[in-house]
């Protein structure tokens, strides 16, 4: 097992670059905005339309995920969905009506998320042993990060080009072909490298996992407390993932930022991802990955903490710079320990998919309600007032995550010396 992540770096580079391309399609509408309007002859309630047709998809996809992603294989699973995004990105360049839009938008709900997301993850699990899930999570994040930042750069520069030497059309057209291409060179790429993990647990779960779906081993599942305390742990840190954007507005509103200073904020968050996601990794497989969440709740209740308090004054700005680097990277940092923190509660990878099933349910709850609550508490409460109670109610889901992790410490305890004996006898070997 030693060195079993160094020997398929190359294969988690490939995943790591796929799990960024994938979701370009569905969501470069939100870059283009305007363009891809025009393009496309919408209404702004159109526009709307199919992101909701896409979230609709997303979350019946979370239900199902775990079951595709335990009954066929992963790779392949991974490059046919890859190769379908591919394709139906092509079918855009058609410039189709708006029903077919709808249509395109609602199958990339299930091609990216039902066959491609709990792949994805049992993949990368599969790339590391016990004690390096820390690293292989917390590289994957970060990568992603740091591929969203070279892509869009890349995309975007390429876009201003052909939109002044062309039109805005052929810009658009250009960049649907770029994410098709990419999306299906991928499937490629993961079909020659990616190697489906030889299983060595028991016989029992050999037989299992080969079933289509063994209800049992769900049932067992739902019966494990490490999965529902993993599940409040992904609510509560997600929630923040899903709220981060108000930080832009709120800076406007209280500090007197200018729309360029505003707009380089909610950038800034994919500059601190991969601090946070690397630095996660590694720190966590040294100290242990529920020490690092319980650190990542801790500094992220502190910057939530400062954010609300902080005087509204043009003179703060810094400082409020400051705040949001410590908000960022401890929210990508807690991110990066989703699925990293599973090992603690000994599940094998062969059932990754089934676990992920109530996980995604609940943890990825905060997608529908948070946009909710963030609008009521804004259309309450006026001025930055709205923004204060939102941070205040972010900062008491981060507190009793902070406290649902100490509760997962006590649980898992068994389990953690198991990992840290094992890391011993590995070093010493």
């Amino acid at each position: 097992m030693k060195g079993k992540l160094r020997k398929n770096i190359p294969t988690l580079i490939i995943l790591i670059i796929a799990g960024e391309m994938i979701y370009t399609l569905p969501y470069f509408r939100n870059y283009y905005y305007d363009v891809f309007l025009n393009a496309f002859q919408l209404t702004n309630t159109q526009m709307g339309t199919l992101g909701s047709a896409y979230g609709v998809c997303c979350l019946i996809s979370y239900i199902f995920g775990g079951y595709v992603a335990d009954r066929w294989k992963t790779k392949h699973l991974l490059s046919i969905s890859l190769f379908a995004t591919g394709i139906l990105g092509f079918t855009l360049l058609l410039y189709p009506p708006y029903p077919v839009l709808l249509l395109i938008y609602a199958a990339w709900g299930i091609t990216s998320i039902m066959t491609f997301w709990v792949a994805l993850i049992k993949a990368v699990r599969s790339l590391a042993s016990e004690n390096e899930q820390g690293k292989a999570f917390g590289f994957f994040e970060g990568g992603r990060g740091a591929a969203k930042i070279i892509e869009s750069a890349l995309v975007l520069g390429l876009f201003a080009f052909l939109a002044k030497q062309l039109s805005d059309k052929l810009a658009l057209t250009s960049v649907i072909i770029f994410y098709s291409v990419m999306c299906i060179l991928l499937g490629f790429m993961i079909m020659l490298l990616y190697k489906e993990p030889v299983n060595n647990n028991s016989d029992e779960i050999k037989e299992k996992s080969n079933k289509k779906f063994d209800w049992a081993i769900l049932l067992r599942i739902l019966k494990m407390p490490t999965t529902w305390l993993a599940a409040i742990l992904i609510l509560t840190s997600y929630a923040m993932i899903n709220s981060f954007y108000y930080i832009t507005p709120y800076a406007t509103a209280a500090f007197g930022a200018s729309t360029i200073i505003a707009a380089a904020l909610g950038y800034f968050s994919q500059y601190c991802r991969p601090i946070g996601s690397f630095g996660s990794g590694i720190i966590g497989d040294r100290i242990g990955i529920s020490n690092m969440v319980i650190i990542g709740y801790c500094v992220l209740a502190i910057g939530l903490a400062a954010l609300i308090v902080l005087p509204g004054k043009p003179s703060f700005i810094l400082l409020l710079l400051v705040f949001i680097a410590i908000i960022y990277i401890s929210m990508y940092a807690l991110q990066a320990t989703h699925f990293a923190i599973l090992v603690e509660g000994d599940y094998p990878v062969e059932i990754t998919g089934t676990v992920a099933m109530p996980l995604m349910i609940i943890g990825y709850s905060g997608e529908i309600f948070m946009p909710i609550v963030a609008g009521a508490c804004l259309d309450h409460w006026s001025g930055t007032d709205g923004y204060k109670v939102l941070f205040s109610i972010l900062l008491g889901l981060t507190i009793v995550g902070l406290i649902t992790a100490i509760i997962w410490q006590r649980v898992t305890k068994e389990k953690r010396k198991a990992i840290v004996l094992q890391k011993r006898e590995m070093i010493a070997s």
